[in-house]
């Protein structure tokens, strides 16, 4: 905004500076100032556009706007530096030069007119004939070692000098014709490889410079059908792997692909039906055998995506909301156990434990020296012995009196809502004693709060 308004001022004081010398206006533009456009385009809302990719083309539209309005208004400086430049003033012929490139350093004609000012003001006694000369000089022997776009742009440089030299017009008219023929050569090159992307890439390069040539509009033409076939073919290509791997939505994806490329292509628009009803089936199932496992976030996830994919709204709402009920009653079962198990425990606590008597061991001595243990008869000494060491495992009365301590424990941190803690505590209650249903419920309740595993 600032560099615009720097501009237009510039532009304004360099017209009235030659208006005398030139005894001619310059032009002004009749149907409103740059200025006043540049500032009522900052000032534009989008409150009454509803869609995100309506915003984004208004807001593209306003930015080449703006740049249209930037491209005028360094032209019309571009011009006043190069009156500057004809009338001897090289320095100021410069400044404004160097102004535009600190806006547009792709402005090629500024460049040029810089040096050259710089240069006639560095050395005056050098006249601008002999700076054209040596130019010419330079763009003949680029061109005569193959250098053609590099001798099209020294021509540029003379021309922006003397716009008028017939002699750089017609050498770089010349030149013109040979470029376009060498993109012409390259592209059939690429194209004979069936590289249809390169060849088009060239063609459209020697277009530029041959416009008016129907032939090679109509090849391009040609071309640019055959390249659709050739990406059609290898989506599809694609698209089917993705299918028979079972990956639907990638090969939904090819299958969108090809309809960009190709709108009209019936058998992608056939694929894709067909497909979208694969994947809504898909994630219904996944959702109800998920339900059925009591997976209820799982099963909302999985509907939710066949709604995305076009399933009846109001059937996935439904189920959705049968999921989200089942979730809130099976956690509310829990919590509820939970309590109770904390209820029974406490009550348990704070009774009196009696006292145990420890039994007295008998020690069984039978003929021959054989010593069997308390209760055993003679008969069961391998049925004892053969037990050590086996798969089967008792939790001593000690384990279980700590796994109740830390269930202890890990109820008194879930009802301060340190479900952290609770989850530890209930983890070792397990280890201590696998068979410890209470810790098993109170963890499952704990994991489906906080979603950890």
């Amino acid at each position: 905004m600032k560099k615009c308004l720097f501009l237009f001022l510039v532009l304004s004081l360099v017209s009235v500076s030659f208006a005398a010398p030139l005894r001619q206006p310059n032009p002004i533009r009749q149907h409103g100032k740059e200025e006043g456009m540049i500032l009522d385009l900052n000032k534009i809302t989008l409150g009454t556009l509803n869609d995100v990719e309506e915003k984004k083309q208004y807001l593209s539209t306003v930015q080449l706007e703006k740049q249209r309005i930037q491209n005028y208004m360094l032209r019309q400086v571009y011009e006043n530096a190069y009156t500057l430049y004809r009338h001897g003033d090289y320095q100021r012929a410069q400044e404004l030069a160097q102004t535009i490139l600190s806006i547009d350093p792709n402005f090629t004609q500024a460049s040029t007119l810089a040096k050259q000012a710089a240069n006639m003001g560095a050395y005056g006694t050098i006249s601008e004939a002999e700076v054209v000369e040596a130019k010419f000089q330079e763009a003949n022997r680029m061109y005569d070692s193959g250098r053609l776009v590099e001798a099209n742009e020294k021509l540029d440089e003379i021309l922006t000098i003397q716009p008028y030299n017939s002699k750089a017009a017609a050498w770089k008219k010349r030149i013109d014709k040979d470029i376009a023929q060498e993109y012409n050569r390259r592209g059939d090159v690429a194209y004979e490889e069936q590289d249809y992307q390169r060849a088009l890439d060239n063609w459209y390069n020697a277009l530029i410079i041959r416009k008016d040539d129907p032939a090679l509009v109509n090849r391009i033409a040609q071309t640019e059908n055959l390249l659709r076939k050739q990406q059609v073919k290898e989506l599809m290509e694609e698209a089917m792997t993705y299918y028979n791997q079972g990956r639907f939505t990638e090969s939904y994806a090819m299958f969108e692909r090809i309809t960009k490329i190709q709108p009209g292509d019936i058998r992608a628009q056939r694929y894709m039906m067909q497909l979208k009803d694969e994947i809504i089936q898909t994630y219904f199932t996944a959702g109800n055998n998920s339900y059925r496992a009591e997976k209820y976030d799982s099963a909302i996830n999985y509907w939710t995506n066949a709604k995305k994919w076009g399933a009846d709204a109001s059937h996935m709402d439904r189920l959705i909301k049968q999921a989200r009920n089942a979730k809130e009653d099976a956690l509310r079962r829990r919590q509820e156990a939970i309590q109770q198990a904390a209820e029974q425990a406490q009550q348990e606590a704070e009774k009196e434990p009696e006292p145990i008597e420890e039994p007295i061991e008998t020690v069984i001595v039978e003929p021959g020296g054989n010593v069997l243990q308390p209760g055993v008869t003679g008969t069961d000494v391998n049925s004892v012995t053969d037990g050590i060491g086996g798969a089967a495992t008792r939790v001593s009365p000690e384990a279980t009196a700590a796994s109740r301590q830390k269930y202890l424990e890990g109820l008194a941190a879930y009802q301060q809502n340190d479900y952290e803690r609770a989850r530890e505590a209930w983890i070792a209650a397990r280890q201590l004693d696998p068979g410890n249903t209470d810790a098993a419920q109170g963890l499952r309740t704990v994991e489906e709060l906080t979603g950890v595993r």
